[in-house]
């Protein structure tokens, strides 16, 4: 039998009636009473993603965006033996990149902004590879500045949205192990600008750098962990090793405890936020 109920929306004086024998999961037209009739079938299946396609491109999917910065780590060691392998580990960079300012609701601008300078990165890496020497070396240095700085907004983006999670969950705890990576991303590709900077001069006794290189440093070093086999030559790189390493311990010692300790609970939501949600 079926029941009355009232809008949620703007319409909130209009009756309406609840249905669960559309066919076709559409909301009927009103009745002869001009009672308007709904299907609660219809509406609770906006709620929830059908296909894959739904899942992926709704916001806070940041398991799937630790998988895909894991395989940009992989591929940027593994694809490196020639110009093409080195353009597909860079499009892989892309897409990772994309697909992480989709998943934090960034702002529209920033997407089209990232839209528009990832295919300039994957076609100036392509000319790098092709050009002379001074040439390629100019669009590198520009290249791996355009990367610092879309990989500092897809940082940002993260913090910006997990700032916004009322109830810290796993969503919010995977989002921080996420902004770890990229914080070392980050650093990789300074690196990777500092070296271009000083004709591959970057680390001491070894002529030339690569990506897997500049990785495995950032990585190492925001760790902690120090090998010692690579080296910064020049003191501004050195200092800015130093640093990577003192505020990747800052985070993990403060960020990430505090929200794993806090895991579950429930905080009060921001004046900004009370404001849109009213």
């Amino acid at each position: 039998m079926a029941t009355g109920l009232r809008a949620l929306n703007g319409d909130a004086d209009r009756p309406r009636r609840v249905s669960g024998v559309s066919t076709e999961g559409q909301a009927h037209e009103p009745d002869a009473e001009g009672v308007e009739v709904i299907d609660l079938r219809a509406e609770l299946s906006g709620l929830h993603p059908r296909n894959w396609r739904e899942r992926l491109g709704g916001p806070d999917r940041y398991g799937v965006l630790l998988l895909l910065i894991l395989v940009t780590f992989v591929t940027s060691v593994v694809l490196r033996d020639s110009e093409w392998q080195r353009l597909a580990a860079v499009a892989m960079v892309g897409v990772m990149l994309l697909f992480a300012l989709r998943t934090s609701q960034a702002s529209k601008r920033l997407q089209r902004f990232a839209l528009g300078f990832v295919p300039l990165i994957v076609l100036g890496t392509a000319a790098a590879a092709a050009a002379r020497d001074d040439d390629a070396a100019d669009i590198r240095i520009a290249m791996s500045a355009l990367t610092t700085v879309l990989l500092l907004a897809v940082l940002f983006a993260i913090v910006h949205r997990l700032s916004t999670h009322l109830t810290i969950s796993w969503p919010t705890i995977l989002g921080a192990l996420c902004v770890y990576l990229v914080f070392g991303m980050v650093f990789a590709s300074a690196y990777a600008f500092a070296g271009h900077l000083q004709d591959g001069a970057l680390f001491v006794d070894q002529e030339g750098f690569t990506s897997a290189d500049t990785l495995y440093f950032s990585i190492v070093t925001l760790t902690t962990v120090g090998y010692g086999d690579l080296t910064m030559r020049a003191d501004v790189t050195r200092m800015m090793s130093a640093m990577e390493a003192l505020l990747g311990q800052i985070y993990l010692i403060t960020a990430v405890a505090l929200l794993i300790g806090n895991f579950g609970r429930a905080r009060r939501p921001r004046h900004g936020m009370e404001r849109e949600r009213d």
